[in-house]
């Protein structure tokens, strides 16, 4: 059954809505979620080195004094290596660098953060991330984050251990991963009793609730009885995925790779290639592969899969630009993998191949895509080998 509920990043307007942004004006639609749920501390800067929006860890981690109108100079003190409150602004060095790598600084209330900044366009907002600087101990350890890895095998990890995944696979889990699908978003009951105990009738409501003692239980089994969870949080008739405290690697991966397209954009080749190689390393699988045939994770799934073949083209491009014809074939022929019905790119993995008088390859390759092309559509592709080798030769 179809399960009418508003999707996460499709149908997004170009903006945050005003409510949640404060006039946040980003450039691709699926920042709004991934900018929502971040694991760490974010706030948004305008030109005018003012905060126009933070998000839920900000909030908790800043309190009052980051809210939209607050200047930078005040809230983060700006302290920089070699920087005073005047020169050393973080919008400013932003934009002067093309971004700030990762450093210590002291906030204007004396807590030690890690912080990292990345303009979004020039001349106007800066993204900046911030987490607590912890002498001693790993700073996700000390917050009792909670890691989902799904890209690839969904995966669990807390305190820098694994979780026992074998219950991943029952009710509870599929609703972990549900809320993972669908996270930014509060997902109402009786959309988890559709999706799960549409069967049930009058008694899916109670299913539901049982279902998500059991998952809190199992990410936490340590809480005292009473307590609300930390992970799982039950917001206006239905669940959430705490903002701040749960981590999910495709957020990390999409965080990554916007910033290296966007980098590339910009006309910042290494700085692109940097972004976009950790992109490409943090993709790895499609997003919850073990779950292939749920239909509520399709849109996901295929939206990230989209972005990690245009990472991976990306990097082919700048490999070529480079003249490293090893990289760039590298990059395309996973490319290739993730889409083996894509005839742009398994075209340009046989050119590769030609170019590099590696014919053997090639011809394999494109008898692969042939048989595979004819399966699917009953139809050959519409190119030849011939029709490679004469452009290669071109």
């Amino acid at each position: 059954m179809d399960v009418p509920h508003t999707p996460r990043h499709d149908t997004d307007p170009p903006s945050l809505p005003a409510r949640a942004a404060g006039g946040l004006r980003l450039v691709e639609p699926g920042w709004a979620g991934v900018f929502a749920a971040l694991p760490v501390a974010a706030l948004v800067l305008g030109a005018d080195a003012r905060v126009t929006a933070r998000n839920a860890a900000a909030a908790a981690l800043l309190g009052p004094s980051a809210a939209p109108g607050a200047r930078c100079c005040e809230l983060l003190a700006c302290r920089l290596p070699g920087g005073t409150l005047d020169d050393g602004c973080v919008t400013r060095l932003a934009h002067a660098g093309g971004g700030l790598g990762e450093r210590r600084v002291a906030l204007a209330g004396g807590t030690e953060v890690w912080l990292a900044a990345m303009p979004v366009a020039a001349g106007g907002e800066v993204v900046v991330t911030l987490r607590p600087a912890e002498d001693g101990a790993d700073a996700e350890e000390e917050s009792g984050v909670l890691r989902v890895l799904a890209l690839g095998r969904t995966r669990l990890e807390a305190g820098g251990r694994p979780l026992a995944s074998d219950w991943l696979s029952h009710r509870p889990g599929l609703v972990l991963k549900y809320l993972a699908a669908e996270r930014g978003r509060v997902v109402p009951l009786e959309e988890l009793m559709e999706v799960f105990w549409s069967a049930a009738g009058r008694g899916g409501a109670a299913n539901v609730r049982q279902a998500v003692h059991t998952l809190r239980d199992r990410l936490e089994p340590g809480r005292t009885r009473g307590l609300p969870s930390s992970f799982v949080l039950a917001r206006h008739g239905g669940y959430e995925l705490a903002p701040g405290r749960v981590w999910i690697d495709a957020d990390d991966f999409e965080a990554r790779a916007r910033a290296g397209l966007q980098a590339l954009e910009r006309g910042a080749p290494e700085r692109a290639e940097a972004a976009l190689g950790e992109a490409a390393d943090a993709y790895q699988g499609d997003f919850l592969a073990d779950e292939p045939y749920a239909d509520w994770a399709l849109p996901e799934r295929e939206r990230l899969r989209d972005l990690a073949g245009q990472v991976l083209r990306a990097l082919a491009g700048l490999r070529r630009a480079a003249d490293d014809a090893d990289g760039a074939g590298a990059h395309l022929q996973r490319l290739a993998e993730l889409e083996p019905l894509d005839l742009g790119a398994q075209r340009e993995l046989i050119g590769l191949m030609l170019d590099r008088g590696r014919h053997s390859d090639a011809l394999r390759r494109y008898e692969l895509v042939r048989r595979r092309y004819r399966r699917a559509f009953g139809e050959e592709p519409g190119f030849s080998l011939a029709d490679v080798a004469a452009a290669a030769a071109a």
